[in-house]
């Protein structure tokens, strides 16, 4: 039998199923082979499969370099390199100033609809301002704003920050176009203490307790209140008086911190009230300006 009848019978018979299970057992026979058997053939297989793929894999490559030929070594001591990075570094910076404006500004605008909404169409003017320095001692807590009598800021105008905090009042003349704040700690207060969940609306304001806030070191305040009213940690002291203008009344001042007792006198206690917020710690600020005719 020659060999190409025995190939053509052996290809006949191997058909169908015959050819699948074959085909399954030369691969379970490949797949448990160790490789050191399969390298010597396997290397061989691949080069010749290689041989036809060569030429177009190097045709390739002289089309990409023709399209898009190969860039120099990049050297980042440059000139141009230099630069890009230093315009880089600019543009950073300029795009960071923009978005800290940006921030400050939306900062404005929140405080002001927040002190605008709550008082209405009373005639009160409303100017922003920006601290722009402070009393180095820090004795006096003195800050520096940037509003003064060109802008109608008058003695005693009432300073707010975060919308409904009393952070302080326009101390002695302001100038034309600066104005000195005493923060609120530095000032006698007069205040109801509220609850810290909420007021119920029915209530008659004076149906909660009230005290003459006095400041202190370490700037907190100090109240006296009698024995019998109930009172815990974390009430709100709101302004309940009229000497900083009809804005500052029933803003937010301080929280309670601690309940003392009275050494002095057995049936009362002492609150001692931290501030919710620092002047000095503010950027920017809203000064309350009454009408002259509601000054007073």
């Amino acid at each position: 039998m020659n060999g190409t009848r025995f190939f053509r019978i052996i290809f006949s018979r191997l058909t169908g199923r015959r050819l699948d299970w074959l085909l399954a057992g030369f691969a379970l026979l490949l797949a448990i082979l160790p490789a050191r058997a399969l390298a010597p053939w396997t290397g061989d297989v691949a080069r010749i499969v290689v041989v036809p793929i060569v030429p177009l894999m190097h045709l390739g490559m002289v089309v990409r370099d023709r399209i898009r030929p190969p860039r120099a070594a990049f050297d980042a001591r440059a000139p141009e390199v230099v630069e890009l990075e230093l315009a880089t570094e600019r543009y950073r910076t300029l795009f960071e100033q923009s978005r800290l404006k940006a921030e400050a500004l939306d900062r404005e605008i929140a405080q002001l609809k927040a002190v605008r909404t709550r008082l209405g169409n009373s005639g009160v003017q409303l100017e922003t301002a920006s601290v722009v320095g402070i009393d180095p001692t820090r004795r006096e807590g003195l800050v520096r704003i940037n509003a003064g009598l060109r802008q109608g800021v008058h003695r005693d105008a009432a300073v707010i920050i975060h919308g409904d905090i009393l952070g302080g009042i326009v101390a002695n003349d302001p100038g034309e176009f600066v104005s000195l704040v005493k923060p609120a700690q530095r000032c006698s207060l007069s205040v109801r203490l509220y609850p810290a969940d909420g007021v119920d609306a029915g209530l008659n304001p004076s149906a909660y307790p009230g005290t003459v806030l006095k400041p202190i070191d370490g700037g907190l305040w100090i109240g006296d209140i009698a024995s019998d009213v109930e009172i815990r940690e974390g009430q709100i002291a709101r302004v309940t008086d009229d000497r900083f203008g009809s804005v500052a009344r029933g803003m937010r001042v301080g929280r309670v911190r601690r309940i003392l007792p009275n050494e002095q006198v057995p049936l009362a206690r002492r609150v001692e009230v931290e501030p919710l917020a620092q002047l000095i710690d503010e950027s920017t600020v809203v000064v309350a300006i009454d009408p002259p005719e509601a000054r007073p």
